[in-house]
């Protein structure tokens, strides 16, 4: 009787999921859809901000702008980080001549948006500053300098006040560029824009807001993009580094007007943008958003700054609230797919608040911290390898913009990786 034997490879461990990879992956697609025309380059694919803020649920094609939030200088900043962990030249190549090309056409965006963070001047001086130190280029630099410094055109009386569009946006940007570029003549700036918000405020019993452009809205809204919890946040930032009373003081005015609107069975802040008239608290149903755009991901944010410069428990309570609803709804959102997973409007974003809860707030924190990179994980699982691709709120294929396409999910993924990367949800704040 003859025998034989042969060798059981044993099995192998699964490989976790590497997020640097994630990013590289979507910055691959990115570099291979770019459009090259004298040095600069774009893209031209779905805007998922233009359909998120026309409420469309159609594709909508375009080239980009040069702005942060929607343009090209936010898929550069991507980038930049990208190269920085990767050291690929060929992303190295491609941010250059993305953010070559927000710089040339600044000039493209409209009145009323100029003093803007994410839609605005200071967002695409921002990303150049840090495009320029992430790869050494002292000409970025200099251009992000010459950018911040520029006397803003002419706005109209009815100009923005909030973090995308306007004043608050313009304060934070400017307390971050000071930091990078170590000009304090940006913070004095900073300064007397502090004081034109607060002289723009709408004084109420319950707290401060402030009024839509065009007045189309009966109340000021709520949330960190367009509403209170922004220009508070602001104001605060601007308080921590000046130290005047007088910052502080309208930042928790509005804090207040916030904490009136707060939804104690809902755990949440509502969305006021579809109130027509002036209504009061707890005589209509209005719809409470999960994003860090509107409702508890980005309201979160702005109470851990409040804590961590105030040191008042409140705004610690207020922030445990939010990072439950906000884990709440990223569970929930977990069980289906399809689920828009961008940074300004869906799962990458709020992943990315629970990452910074977890590293604010002890209690809760493994709990937060594993959540987050669950989204991650699923995210690879279910998206990084089809062919449609990752989900951003609107289908027909690439969405490259920073809060609501590609690059933001690539960021989250580095973030995810390293937490030192710096959030583009909370410019201007240190990285830990």
């Amino acid at each position: 009787m003859r025998t034989s034997s042969r060798s059981i490879t044993p099995p192998t461990t699964p490989r976790a999921p590497d997020p640097v990879a994630t990013a590289a992956g979507i910055g691959d697609r990115l570099v291979r859809e770019v459009v090259w025309y004298r040095g600069q380059c774009n893209w031209v694919g779905v805007d998922g901000e233009a359909a998120h803020g026309a409420g469309r649920h159609c594709p909508v094609q375009r080239a980009l702008g040069p702005e942060l939030g929607g343009g090209t200088a936010g898929v550069a900043l991507f980038l930049a980080q990208l190269q920085a962990a990767t050291c690929d030249d060929v992303v190295r190549r491609t941010t250059l001549g993305a953010i070559g090309q927000a710089l040339a056409h600044v000039d493209q965006l409209p009145t009323g948006v100029a003093r803007g963070l994410y839609a605005g001047r200071l967002g695409i001086a921002y990303a150049a500053a840090r495009c320029g130190l992430l790869l050494d280029e002292e000409g970025f630099l200099r251009r992000a300098a010459r950018l911040a410094r520029a006397a803003w055109p002419r706005e109209p009386r009815a100009a923005a006040f909030d973090l995308v569009s306007g004043t608050a946006g313009a304060i934070v940007g400017l307390i971050a560029l000071s930091r990078l570029l170590d000009d304090e003549r940006l913070m004095q700036r900073a300064q007397r824009l502090g004081d034109e918000l607060a002289k723009r405020a709408r004084r109420h019993p319950e707290g401060w807001s402030w009024p839509s452009p065009g007045g189309r809205l009966f109340h000021g809204l709520c949330g960190i993009s367009h509403g209170a919890a922004g220009a508070a946040w602001a104001l605060l930032e601007l308080f921590a580094v000046t130290g005047e009373r007088r910052h502080r003081d309208v930042a928790e005015r509005a804090f207040d007007y916030e904490r009136h609107w707060f939804d104690a069975q809902e755990a949440n802040w509502p969305d006021l943008r579809d109130v027509e008239r002036r209504e009061r608290r707890g005589s209509f149903r209005s719809p409470y958003p999960s994003s860090w755009c509107h409702g508890a991901p980005g309201i979160a944010l702005t109470r851990l700054r409040a804590w961590k410069i105030l040191g008042d428990d409140r705004y610690r309570s207020e922030a445990t609230t939010a990072l439950a609803r906000t884990a709440a709804c990223v569970e929930r959102a977990l069980i289906a797919h399809g689920a828009d997973f961008t940074l300004g409007y869906g799962l990458a974003g709020s992943a990315d608040v629970l990452l910074l809860g977890a590293q604010q707030l002890t209690d809760s924190a493994p709990e937060r911290l594993a959540l987050a990179q669950r989204v991650g994980e699923i995210g690879i699982g279910r998206y990084a390898a089809t062919i449609g691709g990752w989900p951003c709120g609107v289908a027909g294929g690439l969405a490259p913009s920073l809060l609501g396409g590609h690059a933001g999910i690539g960021l989250f993924y580095l973030r995810l990786h390293q937490r030192t990367v710096p959030t583009p949800l909370l410019i201007c704040v240190p990285a830990p």
